[in-house]
């Protein structure tokens, strides 16, 4: 038997559009052993089934069956890396049952393969904040990326999705030069502002003009929530992922009153107050969680 920890993640941190990423301490669990068939344990109705996707990156590792218990925290659908976390623990189980090593390299590549990018399999593999790319057809890299102690991190969780297929249908198939010029500043910024508590340069990076304009428009009381928090704070609010959820990054924590003002809005925001998962992907020993290296 083994057990997985995986955190959230979150992605793009407004303008480093599908490669920044970073992981937040809220976590999916699993208790995984092979068994005769498959069996999932403690998940809802449409998520048992063989498209499970913990149950596919098994099976893209593993012929034998596999008995899984889920006690999961992240939300799915909503841009906090619930497909990545699922993907991570199934390959990791697999290793696991194949009495193969545990080594973050392979699982953090063969995540990144089932998800099609890398930008939530970094942070989820390694922890922290991550910057990620693919090089060529199956190649994946990643990088950690410092980040200042002085932030705050705050998520708010609607009560509803955004699929990412849908999120990806509103983006423009092509961007003018001048916009393409912007964006790597804005991303550049956002890396260096993180690095170093510059809030001046967090609020200029925060203008993202890849994929926030257009997303946006699909999180109900968004535009009303970033203006309660950001006044609130001084930090700045993204969209995490391709949402629903949004990101709120400060230096100083949301206040009552905010938080009062917030749950006061037509849209119910569940209000979590996170922080930067250091570790990443990690397994139970001797009643202790330890990273994969």
């Amino acid at each position: 038997m083994i057990e997985i920890r995986v955190p959230a993640t979150t992605a793009n941190l407004g303008a480093g559009f599908d490669c920044l990423g970073a992981a937040l301490q809220i976590f999916d669990t699993f208790t995984a052993e092979e068994s005769i068939s498959d069996e999932l344990l403690n998940i809802a109705p449409q998520y048992n089934n063989a498209d499970n996707l913990f149950l596919k990156a098994f099976h893209s590792i593993s012929n034998r069956h596999v008995r899984v218990r889920f006690d999961a925290d992240i939300p799915s659908a909503r841009g906090l890396g619930s497909s990545a976390a699922l993907s991570a623990a199934g390959v990791t189980a697999a290793l696991a049952v194949e009495n193969r090593p545990l080594n973050a390299d392979f699982i953090f590549e063969k995540t990144s393969e089932l998800e099609g990018h890398p930008d939530n399999a970094a942070p989820a593999v390694y922890g922290g904040l991550t910057a990620s790319l693919k090089e060529g057809e199956g190649i994946y890299m990643t990088r950690p990326l410092s980040l200042h102690p002085s932030w705050c991190f705050t998520v708010f969780i609607p009560d509803f999705e955004v699929k990412t297929a849908d999120a990806r249908v509103v983006l423009p198939e092509t961007y003018p030069r001048s916009v393409i010029g912007s964006a790597l500043g804005h991303a550049i910024w956002m890396s260096e502002g993180l690095r170093n508590g510059d809030m001046t340069a967090l609020k200029a990076a925060a203008n993202d003009v890849i994929h926030e304009p257009y997303r946006k428009k699909l999180i109900a009381g968004f535009d009303e929530l970033k203006k309660t928090v950001e006044k609130d704070t001084g930090g700045i609010l993204l969209i995490s992922g391709s949402g629903s959820t949004c990101l709120l990054i400060s230096q100083r924590p949301l206040s009552a009153s905010g938080m009062q003002e917030v749950r006061e809005q037509p849209v119910h925001w569940d209000i979590r107050k996170t922080a930067i998962d250091p570790h990443g992907l990690a397994i139970k020993e001797n009643g202790l969680w330890r990273p994969i290296i």
